[in-house]
This record gives structure tokens, C-alpha cells and sequence, in this order.
């Protein structure tokens, strides 16, 4: 199950226990599980410890450790196959041993999976860790009672030396390490001064902490936001400036070794999560109600309302006040984790076999993408760099520009300025048009991230980039991936009721649209229906939309009932938008739709029930005689609208309470209410 490994950061001084009443047997077999666990965890001597390239003094720290862990696993393992009794004095050195043993393992586990800069920042902790242990190792052998026990005069000899040594050890520390870590916040200095570091110097540093390729960096970028991941998690204070590190470490990859994009195979993963996700009917109470999709972070707002993350932290960003689903306005902006309902969700994706894991990194938006002076302005260079590049670059090194642009990007709303600012949306438009796949998705999708920052959407249509969005969403040339961001980014610029209105007069972008809602992705059909919505809230594109079949799509989403799992709200929202118009009703009344807007008061969610209860109710009045006659016809109605009303939410229950009353009429007198409402 994602992120059920993720790392929390250790404290090393925490507080460990030795197993609580054990036997003397399982005291034993569990310190030979701990023991193995640990020397099997370290490569072999000879072996650079490449894997975990940790720091120097760790180095050396670890395979101390690690040497006398060996020695003691022998001890252990003579002890279990003799199977003698063990004197009370050596149970209690067993049990303080198992302590150390433990800690040893939590140790190594933070040197292994730790970045670079962390281990770096952490070098005298970290070896006040491995010192403190094994002086604990040490005091636990004074009392092992060794003649006592029946092992060989061999492990007595090598265990008795490991008790002398570990006795007499000495904290070390690489004297390198202050030093280097110095260097590191002298260039760091200097990019918050706005000085472009000395290439040369920048490069000894990076050499120093083993970052010696853009992949080195990478995976060094990717342990620094685990750190953050990790740090959020457990709610602990953040003391360390990773988001300073992180974007050190970006700008010394690209300047350094070249600009890197999005492996293929992470890319892959996204999509195939989502897709086991798609293959099951999520509860509606796990669905985001921005998004609508399975929320793998849900968040508490001011107004009590759960959501995704990234959802609300979008909504915010775009500068609205006011909850999503209530209408509220929200007291503050802070973001409540609601761990019970992660939890839930967390079961139920593990009991039907879905992993999850954000297809956008969430946390990043929390705590990684707060910008400090240090990280603003080498994310400032970092795109300087880039842009001046990018003109003139190989198309694969394009790709790899339009690659790291597409990542800053998704970085929150520091990064989306400094990017605009830059003059990037220009830069950009010319790859949406590139032979290469993967070039034109990584611009799409940096434009699309661009887009979330509100003041870049007037940016980003002024430089023409509309006309680019819509040639790849109707182009059968480009990508899925592609034409889905295409239109998760028109849907975000529809926001604005002025683009809106631009995108319902472009009849490319509506069918464009209206092709995807057929045969998209799920993901890719809720960003085409959600852009549509937002066009049709434009009420002079109304009948440009029932014009070019709109109604007859969202209708076929909905027969049968169950063929557009995941997209009845959708559908049924842009339905009751466009029943607002003369053209929409017509169109809806025409494709004999009243059975089964009828039936979706019964079997759809609260906010389906809603939007198909105002269709009716509008098809009643302006439609008139023959629809009313034949929802009449239908049965079902009857409880349908009684269930409503006790059950609904505000507005299907003033909704269902008009209806009711004009079929009552209707019952009693048509003709009164054919004068009235005709």
C-alpha cells in the first residue's frame, strides 16, 4: 500500500524497551532476528557503500558497529543451539542488548535512507548516536556472565575484546564534514544575496556529497521531499531547511549536469494505480468533492467539510474564501489532517487491492513549496538558466527543460510566479506543437500547473496558448496524457468567466471537449465534464453547447444509470445548467429523457438527486403539458420526490417541494396549470 513505508524521521533519543516477560529462547532468537537484520541491511566489507552513500563518518561509524554486531550474532546463535539455561544476570544483559539492538537498527535506518544534505547537516548527532549505543553495548557485556555460559572459548575471547573496545571507543566525527557543511551555507548565502555561485567551488561541494550525475541529484531531490513527507507526517516541527536543500540541489543539478524530466516508468505508475481504482466503485464519502476522485490526503477546513489536499489548496490559491461544498466562507485557510478518514480509506484500498499514492505530489504544496529568500531566489536561477537554454537546446535537451519546468512547477504558487515572471509561457508554446511526445506533455503540463496561479491565466491566454490547448486536444496525433492536461487546463482558465465565455465562442474546444467526455479516461472525462460546466455557466454558450450535441453526450453517460460510474454528478450538473436555457430544455425533452432523470432520484448520489429534481422541475415549467403527462406516467416519482423531501439536501428539497405541488395541481386541474405555466 503507497506511502505505508514512507520514513519518519527518528529521534535518536527515543525511548526503547526490551521485549516485556520473554523466555529465554525467544530473547535469543529475536536478538539473532535483530542481529541479521542489521549486518544483512550493510553490504558486505570491501564493498562501497554506494546504496546508501552515506557520510564519511558514518561510514566508518557503521562498520564499527556493524563488525561487533557480527561477533555478537555468533555469540548468540552458540548460545541457541546448546540450548542451556540461562543465568538470571544474562537474560537481563540479553534484554539491555536487545534495546541496543534496536536503536542500532532505527540508526542505520535513518543513515541509509537520509539524503545526503541531511546526513551532512545531522553528522554530529548522528555520531553521538552510534557513541551513545555503543557505550549502552558495552555496559550491558560487563554483566554477561560468560563462564556461565556454554559457548565456545573462541566467541568468549572475540566478545570479551568487543566489550574492552566498545568500552574505550571515542565519539568520531569527520573533521571534513563541518567544513563542508560550511561550503554548503556559504553558497547557499550566496544565492539568497542574488550572487551566482562559483561553478567551480559548486562543483567540488556536489563531488563531496557523492552528487556526481543528474541522476545522483535526483534521487537526492527525491529523499529531501521524504524527509518533508516524513516530518508532516508526524507532525513535528520542521527544523532543517530541506526546501532550502531541495532547491540548492536543483539548481547545482541543472547548472551542473543538465536539466532531467519525469522517467517513463514513474509516469506509467500513475496511470496504472488510477486505473485499479477505476475498476471499483469508490463510497462517495472517500471522494473529494472538488475532484471527485479517491482522496489518498484529506484535509478538514474551517467550515468542517473534508477534502483532497491538493484540491482545496488549489481552490485557495485561486484566491476564493469560501468552502467548496457549503458556500461558507472559511474563518482561516489552515488544513486539519483528517486521519480517521485515512484511515478508512487506507483499509479499503488494501481490502480491494488498490495502492494509492498522490498523482501530484500533495505535501509539496504544504510544506516543501513554502518559499524561503534561499529558495526563491535559486528557484529563480534555476529557471533563468533553463530559459536561456531553452530557445536554442536539441529537442532533447527541450524535452528535459520542458521536463524540470513541469516539475517547478507543480511546487506550489512561489514557483508558478517566479516561472511566469521569467517569461516561460512563450517560451513554452512552441513545444506544445513538438514531434515528440513526451516534449509536448511536459509542456501542456507546465502550462497547465502554471495555470493554478491565478494571476497567470491572464498570462497565459494573452500569449495565445488557448489556441495551442485546443489543436492537442483534438489532435489525434498527440497523447491521452497529453490531450487530458490539455483539458485540465482549459478547465482551469474557464475559472474566469471572461475565458469561459472565450472558449464557448472556439467550436474546436467544445467538441474537442465532447470527444474526450466520450471515450477519455476517467480522469481525463471529469476534467472535459468540469471544463464544460464552467463554459456553459457562461449563459450565452448554452446553445452553442446543446448545438454541438452536448446534451445527447451527458444523457448517454447516464443510460443505463450505472454507464457513467464515477460521472453521473458531473453529467447531471452541466444538464442542470443548460435546462436553464430555451435550447437545453428542448434538446433534453426531445431525447426522451424523463424516465431517466426520474430513476436517478431514486439511485444517485445526494447531489445527483439534486441537479436531476431541478431539471425536471424546469423541463415542468417551460416545457409544459407533455412532459409533465409522462413523468405523471412514472410511478416511481411519487416516493422518489417523498424521499427527497425528508432526505434531500436544502436545495432538492425546495426543488422536489415545487415539483410536487405542480404535479398535485396538474392532478387535480390541467388545465388551470396548463394556463399557468404555458
Amino acid at each position: 500500500m503507497a506511502n505505508s513505508s514512507r520514513r519518519r524521521r527518528r529521534h535518536f533519543g527515543q525511548t526503547l524497551m526490551p521485549p516485556l516477560n520473554p523466555s529465554a529462547i525467544s530473547l535469543v532468537k529475536s536478538l539473532i532476528g535483530l542481529a541479521n537484520d542489521i549486518t544483512e541491511a550493510v553490504p558486505a566489507e570491501g564493498r562501497k557503500l554506494r546504496r546508501v552513500a552515506i557520510a564519511a563518518s558514518q561510514k566508518r561509524n557503521v562498520s564499527a558497529m556493524t563488525r561487533r554486531i557480527k561477533i555478537l550474532l555468533m555469540l548468540f546463535e552458540e548460545v541457541r543451539d546448546t540450548a542451556s539455561l540461562l543465568p538470571p544476570s544474562a537474560i537481563l544483559c540479553f534484554g539491555e542488548l536487545h534495546v541496543v539492538l534496536q536503536g542500532v537498527k532505527l540508526l542505520l535506518e535513518d543513515c541509509f535512507e537520509s539524503s545526503r544534505m541531511c546526513l551532512l547537516m545531522e553528522h554530529h548527532r548522528l555520531s553521538e548516536g552510534f557513541h551513545r549505543l555503543t557505550q549502552s553495548m558495552a555496559t550491558a557485556l560487563e554483566i554477561l556472565p560468560m563462564t556461565l555460559l556454554d559457548v565456545s572459548c573462541e566467541v568468549q575471547e572475540q566478545v570479551e575484546l568487543v566489550q574492552q573496545q566498545a568500552g574505550k571507543a571515542q565519539m568520531f566525527v569527520d573533521p571534513n564534514e563541518p567544513k563542508l557543511w560550511l561550503e554548503v551555507q556559504a553558497l547557499m548565502a550566496q544565492i539568497e544575496r542574488k550572487e551566482t555561485p562559483d561553478m567551480v567551488k559548486l562543483m567540488e561541494v556536489f563531488s563531496s556529497l557523492d552528487l556526481n550525475s543528474a541522476g545522483d541529484c535526483q534521487r537526492e531531490l527525491a529523499k529531501l521531499e521524504e524527509e518533508v513527507e516524513g516530518a508532516w507526517e508526524a507532525s513535528e516541527e520542521i527544523k532543517f531547511p530541506y526546501n532550502d536543500l531541495a532547491s540548492f540541489v536543483r539548481y547545482g543539478k541543472c547548472v551542473l549536469y543538465g536539466a532531467t524530466e519525469l522517467q517513463e516508468e514513474e509516469v506509467r505508475e500513475v496511470s496504472v494505480e488510477q486505473s485499479e481504482c477505476d475498476d471499483v466503485k469508490v463510497p462517495e464519502d472517500f471522494r473529494c468533492p472538488i475532484s471527485l476522485e479517491l482522496m489518498t490526503d484529506p484535509v478538514i477546513v474551517a467550515t468542517g467539510q473534508t477534502y483532497e489536499r491538493a484540491a482545496i489548496t488549489r481552490w485557495i490559491e485561486e484566491g476564493h474564501q469560501t468552502c467548496p461544498k457549503s458556500g461558507l466562507m472559511m474563518a482561516h485557510t489552515v488544513l486539519i489532517p483528517n486521519q480517521a478518514l485515512r484511515s478508512l480509506i487506507w483499509q479499503w484500498c488494501e481490502r480491494h487491492g488498490i495502492s494509492i499514492s498522490p498523482s501530484e505530489p500533495t505535501h509539496q504544496g504544504s510544506r516543501i513549496s513554502q518559499s524561503t529568500p534561499t529558495s526563491l531566489e535559486a528557484t529563480k536561477l534555476t529557471v533563468e538558466f533553463l530559459l536561456r537554454q531553452l530557445p536554442s537546446a536539441a529537442a532533447e535537451t527541450q524535452r528535459h527543460i520542458a521536463g524540470e519546468l513541469r516539475l517547478l512547477a507543480k511546487c506550489g504558487s512561489d514557483n508558478r510566479k517566479v516561472i511566469a515572471d521569467a517569461e516561460a509561457v512563450p517560451l513554452l508554446l512552441p513545444l506544445l506543437s513538438a514531434r515528440d511526445v513526451r516534449t509536448q506533455e511536459h509542456a501542456v503540463t507546465a502550462i497547465l500547473n502554471l495555470s493554478i496561479f491565478p494571476p497567470n491565466k491572464a498570462i497565459i491566454v494573452e500569449a495565445g496558448a488557448v489556441d495551442y490547448l485546443i489543436k492537442i486536444l483534438c489532435s489525434s496525433d498527440t497523447s491521452d496524457a497529453a490531450r487530458e492536461n490539455s483539458a485540465a487546463a482549459l478547465f482551469s482558465l474557464s475559472h474566469v468567466t471572461d475565458y469561459a465565455a472565450l472558449l464557448g465562442e472556439k467550436a474546436e474546444a467544445i467538441s474537442g471537449l465532447l470527444q474526450l467526455l466520450r471515450q477519455g479516461s476517467l480522469r481525463g472525462r471529469r476534467d472535459a465534464a468540469s471544463a464544460l460546466f464552467n463554459i456553459s455557466a457562461y449563459s450565452g454558450n448554452r446553445a452553442k453547447l446543446v448545438k454541438a450535441g452536448a446534451v445527447g453526450v451527458l444523457l448517454g453517460l447516464l443510460s443505463p444509470p450505472d454507464s457513467g460510474v464515477g460521472l453521473q454528478d458531473e453529467a447531471l450538473a452541466v444538464l442542470a445548467v443548460l435546462a436553464g436555457s430555451p435550447e437545453g430544455r428542448v434538446a433534453i425533452a426531445d431525447l426522451n429523457a424523463v424516465p431517466l432523470l426520474v430513476e436517478l432520484l431514486r439511485s444517485s448520489s445526494p447531489k445527483g438527486k439534486e441537479n436531476a429534481v431541478a431539471i425536471l422541475l424546469n423541463l415542468c415549467r417551460y416545457v409544459g403539458q407533455s412532459v409533465i403527462k409522462e413523468i405523471m406516467n412514472v410511478y416511481a416519482i411519487w416516493p422518489s420526490l417523498h424521499s427527497l423531501l425528508n432526505n434531500g439536501t436544502a436545495r432538492a428539497r425546495r426543488k422536489a417541494s415545487s415539483l410536487l405541488r405542480m404535479l398535485r395541481k396538474w392532478e387535480a386541474s390541467p388545465i388551470t396549470l396548463l394556463a399557468n405555466y404555458c
